[in-house]
C-alpha cells in the first residue's frame, strides 16, 4: 500500500494529492461542457475627436540654373522724301480752279492770302458761266443799302486808281473785309466769294490793280500793272466771255463809292456803291 502524506499549506488549507490506485480500473474523467449561448449586446458607438495636428514643413526647393537666350530683331525703316518739282502754269493755260491763268508775276511772287502773309505766283480768273448763266451777271451791288455809305474797315480808300504792284493780291483780304461787313451774295464781293469752281474755296472780287491787269489780258496788250488798259483788240474781249461794260472791283474809293473799271476803253472810275455792274471772281495761287 502507498501511504501519502498529507501537504500542509499556508493560510491553513491543507492540500491533499490524488492518488491512482494502480489496482483500480480505469476511470476517465471528462471535463465539463461550457456552452456559451450568443448574446447580442449593444455597444454603444465610440466618437473619439483627434486633435488637428498643423504640420509645417520647411520646404526647399532647388531650381536648376536657367540659361536665357534673348533674339533681338533689328527692322530698319526706309522714308524716302520725293520733292515734286512745282507744276508751272503759262498766261491763256487752264488752272487748278477751272478757270484761266491771265497773269503770271515776272519777278518771283507777290503777297497774297487773307492777311498778305503768303506768296502767290498767278492769277486765274473763272470763265463767264461761273454764276450758273451763260454771261457774267451785271446786276450786282457793291454794297447792300445799309453800307451803302459807310466805309469797309480795314480798306484803304484810293481817291485814285491805285494801280500799283503792292496792289496785286489784295483783293482777297478786300473782299474778306467787305462780306465781315455784312454784305451777302446779292453784292460784288459776296457772289465771289460764293463762288467755288474747281473746288477752291479763295475766290474773290479783284482790286483795282487785279481788274486792270485782268482788262489788259482780255483786249490782249502787254500787261503792265501802271499802265491803263487801253488799246488791243476789242474783238478778243468777247472771245474770253468779257462784255463791253463796267465791271466791280473790290477797292473802295470813299464811303458812297467804289473803284470800277469799264472794259470797253479801258477807264476807271469812282462809282456810287448802289450801282449794280458785272462782276467776274479772281484767285491767287
Amino acid at each position: 500500500s502507498v501511504v501519502v502524506a498529507p501537504l500542509v499549506l499556508l493560510s491553513g488549507f491543507v492540500l491533499v494529492p490524488q492518488v491512482t490506485d494502480p489496482c483500480a480500473p480505469a476511470t476517465t474523467t471528462v471535463p465539463p461542457v461550457t456552452t456559451v449561448a450568443a448574446t447580442n449586446s449593444t455597444v454603444p458607438s465610440a466618437t473619439t475627436t483627434v486633435p488637428s495636428a498643423t504640420t509645417t514643413v520647411a520646404a526647399t526647393t532647388t531650381v536648376p540654373s536657367a540659361t536665357t537666350t534673348t533674339t533681338t530683331t533689328t527692322t530698319t525703316t526706309t522714308t524716302t522724301t520725293t520733292t515734286l518739282a512745282p507744276v508751272v502754269y503759262q498766261v491763256g493755260q487752264t488752272g487748278p480752279g477751272g478757270g484761266i491763268i491771265f497773269y503770271k508775276h515776272a519777278s518771283g511772287t507777290f503777297a497774297c492770302g487773307a492777311t498778305l502773309n503768303q506768296n502767290c505766283t498767278y492769277l486765274e480768273v473763272a470763265p463767264n458761266t461761273w454764276s450758273g448763266g451763260s454771261a457774267d451777271p451785271s446786276n450786282l451791288l457793291w454794297a447792300i443799302s445799309t453800307y451803302q455809305s459807310v466805309d469797309v474797315p480795314s480798306i484803304t480808300n484810293d481817291s485814285l486808281a491805285y494801280n500799283n504792284a503792292s496792289g496785286i493780291g489784295l483783293g482777297y483780304k478786300n473782299s474778306l473785309a467787305i462780306v465781315a461787313q455784312g454784305n451777302d451774295t446779292t453784292t460784288a464781293a459776296g457772289a465771289a466769294r460764293a463762288y467755288s469752281g474747281g473746288s477752291q474755296s479763295d475766290w474773290y472780287l479783284p482790286s483795282t490793280a487785279e481788274l486792270n491787269l485782268l482788262c489788259q489780258w482780255a483786249r490782249n496788250v502787254v500787261q503792265s500793272v501802271q499802265t491803263p488798259c487801253t488799246g488791243g483788240n476789242f474783238n478778243n474781249i468777247t472771245l474770253v466771255g468779257f462784255s463791253y461794260d463796267f465791271y466791280w472791283s473790290s477797292s473802295e474809293g470813299d464811303a458812297t463809292g467804289a473803284r470800277s473799271q469799264y472794259f470797253l476803253n479801258g477807264n476807271q472810275g469812282n462809282n456810287y456803291k448802289n450801282n449794280t455792274f458785272s462782276v467776274r471772281p479772281v484767285r491767287a495761287f
